[in-house]
């Protein structure tokens, strides 16, 4: 099993694989969950962030591919949602996901995931809720298999806090999941 990191910022983007984005066109995927249904738990005090968080699962579940059920606190969930005013591995950074996942030839399976936003960066660089329900869905992305977006129009774009999720974003998730709908 691996772990694999990233991490996106306003105008920096690591990207701990060492792979690079393909086309602009082309959302990246790198890996998909075992079933359509994907279960979290948003860890996180603050009620703000609890709604930040519930607008962008709204998003991805109005795609129609995956569906993400919330479990209760105690029960073990894929992906695990959080936020923290600092966040000592990126302090630069709005958000990151943790996950890991069997690397697979071409079918890499995700088995955990953990998106942590940075509420002292999207304070301190005043990202409106709206920005922020970006950036939280932009990690989910990341935890459902999405890789960085060239294009300045996805919500997989490294340095837009401005994009939702777009018809290239919705394209590469039922891509990276077509084998479950089959």
């Amino acid at each position: 099993m691996k772990t694999l990191t990233v991490l996106l910022t306003a105008g920096t983007l690591t990207c701990l694989t060492g792979q690079s984005s393909s086309a602009a066109t082309v959302t990246p995927t790198w890996g998909h969950w075992n079933s359509l249904t994907i279960t979290y738990h948003c860890a996180s005090k603050s009620t703000y962030y609890r709604d930040v968080w519930q607008r962008a699962i709204r998003q991805w579940n109005n795609t129609g591919v995956v569906r993400l059920r919330a479990v209760p606190a105690g029960q073990k969930a894929d992906i695990e949602l959080t936020s923290a005013q600092s966040i000592t591995r990126a302090q630069v950074f709005a958000g990151y996901t943790d996950y890991s996942y069997y690397q697979r030839p071409h079918d890499n399976r995700i088995v955990s995931a953990k998106s942590i936003l940075n509420r002292g960066i999207l304070t301190g660089y005043r990202y409106t809720k709206t920005q922020r329900v970006n950036v939280a869905t932009h990690e989910l992305g990341h935890a459902l298999g999405l890789s960085h977006s060239q294009d300045k129009h996805s919500v997989m774009n490294a340095t837009n806090r401005y994009a939702t999720i777009s018809s290239q974003d919705k394209v590469a998730l039922r891509g990276a999941y077509a084998h479950q709908r089959a």
